[in-house]
């Protein structure tokens, strides 16, 4: 019956429950009709299933994000419920006494700023190859972690769709910024890269700083997608950001398997010199736990910068985190899940 439901917010608890609404009820009734109109007898479906997969090479799968939803419907249920999560580690003190209160920003510039109040454009990195390849995984109702398989690509570039995305970025910026960015932030990440270079083209070369961070990469551990490389095989793709804050290794990761042996870095592979093996990749995940105490450091690390106003461009899950389990928000908008190639401008302030 699931696809007669919806999800939504109890205002009384502020956690997302499944409820059933005259939305979702039709929605669910053309679900049906879809999967009854396109049934037939068992050799016409084993012919349409061979056009299906044959079709697929020629075109691409439905796309989610900025054209699109922001989320597979098969990821819906595991989304909301670790919201649900994370709000509640919130309530419970999961941030040990470091406040950081969110509110939507309405204005461009920082004439109208109260002292240590920061505008900060958080921004999703526009559409990636792993994007692509968990829909048509999801499409084709396959089980399992589309990003743990060995299809999944390590460290992945934009796609076409991305690159529009992120140049879409760079005319919206642009217009509605208004000076622009003081500093653009950016996760270390091959997708974050070229979405901050594309989508602020506008201020690359101009004196406005790139910094690449290691505390606003995605969630780590077993998504083959999210493990990143060493910054002096990117530094001579995006000589315009700064590197020289990360360590050649990956130092999340290291805390929870171990550094990368001699082997793994003398590796003759070139996959495994480049991105730098790390032992029992697969086998670690970042903790929820971890993964707020990381946001939170990385939010006031912001604070600790000298601009006040700042562009992120960062990851969809390490959004979730921040805007769910480390910061307070005025409004629920600001803690749904982020579409590829999404902006949002909000003011922070901070109580310690």
């Amino acid at each position: 019956m699931g696809q007669f439901t919806t999800w939504r917010v109890l205002p009384e608890t502020g956690l997302y429950q499944r409820s059933v609404t005259l939305g979702s009820i039709l929605a669910g009734i053309r679900q049906l009709f879809g999967r009854a109109s396109t049934s037939s007898s068992s050799g016409n479906a084993a012919r349409a299933k061979v056009c299906h997969m044959s079709s697929m090479a020629r075109k691409p799968m439905k796309q989610y994000g900025a054209n699109g939803p922001a989320m597979h419907k098969s990821e819906e249920d595991f989304i909301y419920n670790w919201m649900n999560k994370l709000r509640t580690m919130r309530s419970n003190g999961v941030a040990n006494g470091r406040i950081v209160r969110c509110r939507k920003s309405t204005e461009t510039g920082t004439e109208s700023l109260r002292p240590g109040t920061k505008r900060v454009h958080f921004v999703r990195h526009g559409e990636g190859h792993h994007n692509v390849h968990s829909t048509r995984w999801f499409d084709e109702k396959k089980r399992g972690n589309p990003w743990q398989h060995a299809s999944c690509p390590i460290d992945p570039g934009l796609t076409d769709l991305g690159v529009t995305q992120a140049k879409e970025l760079n005319e919206r910026s642009e217009r509605e910024l208004g000076a622009g960015p003081q500093v653009v932030v950016v996760s270390p990440l091959l997708r974050t890269l070229q979405t901050a270079t594309l989508g602020f083209d506008y201020i690359v070369g101009k004196e406005v700083p790139f910094v690449a961070q290691e505390d606003c990469r995605e969630i780590m551990g077993q998504h083959r997608c999210d493990r990143r490389v060493s910054p002096a095989f990117r530094a001579s793709s995006f000589p315009h950001v700064d590197f020289s804050g990360l360590e050649d290794h990956d130092p999340v990761l290291a805390a929870r398997c171990g550094d990368p042996t001699e082997e793994d870095l003398e590796a003759t592979a070139e996959t495994d010199a480049v991105f730098n093996a790390v032992p029992n990749y697969a086998e670690a995940r970042e903790t929820d736990e971890a993964a707020v105490g990381r946001a939170l450091d990385f939010l006031f690390w912001i604070r600790d910068r000298p601009e006040q106003d700042i562009c992120v461009v960062t990851h969809s899950a390490f959004l979730c985190v921040a805007f769910n389990g480390a910061m307070m928000c005025d409004c629920e908008d600001l803690q749904s899940w982020f579409s590829t190639g999404e902006i949002r401008s909000v003011d922070l302030t901070y109580e310690a």
